[in-house]
């Protein structure tokens, strides 16, 4: 297992800026968020591909923007606004293969979304394998907001989609569902693939890791318990940070909480 950096930390620092922040502070390996359509242009992707090269840095994920019109592309009665969205993420799958990520992060459908959830598996099935085409892992992030914040609604996607889902377990998320993080990891522990993490306590659900209450170490070895092997990726909103030197505190204590399970 190993550990790295959403560039979501840095909002709304221009996303090159951002990489070059976490290179200094000796952070190698990144999640990309990306922030808007002219950051999946090819000659744009290139040159992040080449500064990140020369940083010494790697890209184990990448995030789209389009996240929040995740709902009305791909979870739409309109059959052709569907099959427009499978073209356009296309898009992202071409710029990771340039950047050598290999694991993507889908949002889905708001908690209010209207569409079945047999039709709403099956679309996530259909992305998934255009991932798959591209060697790339199309991972469901369990959010708040969205229809994937419940852990029942997860469950019964595994099951129909004959256990082939993969899952980002983002622990902040967990907390605004009201789910217990480590009846999440005990539940579906098995699919997750990569993990967002972050700090909290009874107050806040969202600090810099060693600032809160949580357990990182007893977090992360229930994972390993269940053979995970993926990344832990300190994402932690910008408001919640009030200074570099606090951030830079904060990723120490993830490469020191990952280095004592190895």
């Amino acid at each position: 297992m190993n550990c790295g950096v959403s560039t979501a930390c840095f909002y709304p620092q221009l996303l090159e800026k951002t990489i070059d922040v976490l290179s200094k502070m000796g952070v190698q390996n990144l999640e990309l968020f990306l922030n808007t359509f002219s950051e999946v242009n090819p000659c744009y992707v290139k040159e992040l591909e080449k500064q990140i090269k020369e940083n010494g840095q790697s890209v184990i994920a990448l995030h789209p923007f389009s996240c929040a019109f995740e709902p009305f592309m791909f979870f739409t009665n309109y059959d052709r606004r569907f099959e427009d969205a499978l073209e356009w993420y296309k898009q992202y799958f071409h710029a990771m293969n340039i950047l050598g990520a290999t694991i993507f992060i889908f949002h889905g459908d708001r908690k209010l979304g209207l569409l079945e959830d047999d039709l709403y598996f099956e679309r996530f099935a259909k992305l998934r394998d255009i991932g798959k085409e591209f060697d790339i892992i199309v991972a469901q992030e369990n959010v708040e907001r969205c229809k994937s914040g419940d852990v029942h609604f997860l469950q019964k996607m595994i099951e129909y989609l004959d256990k082939d889902v993969s899952l980002v377990f983002d622990n902040k998320q967990a907390i605004r569902s009201n789910i217990d993080q480590e009846l999440f990891v005990n539940k579906l522990g098995k699919n997750i693939v990569h993990v967002h993490l972050s700090d909290n306590n009874k107050v806040h659900d969202c600090l810099p890791i060693g600032e809160g209450t949580l357990d990182v170490a007893a977090l992360m070895n229930q994972l390993k318990n269940l053979n995970y092997n993926g990344y832990f990726i300190q994402e932690i909103y910008s408001n919640s940070i009030k200074s570099r030197q606090q951030f830079f505190e904060s990723y120490q204590n993830l490469l020191k909480q990952v280095s004592l399970l190895t």
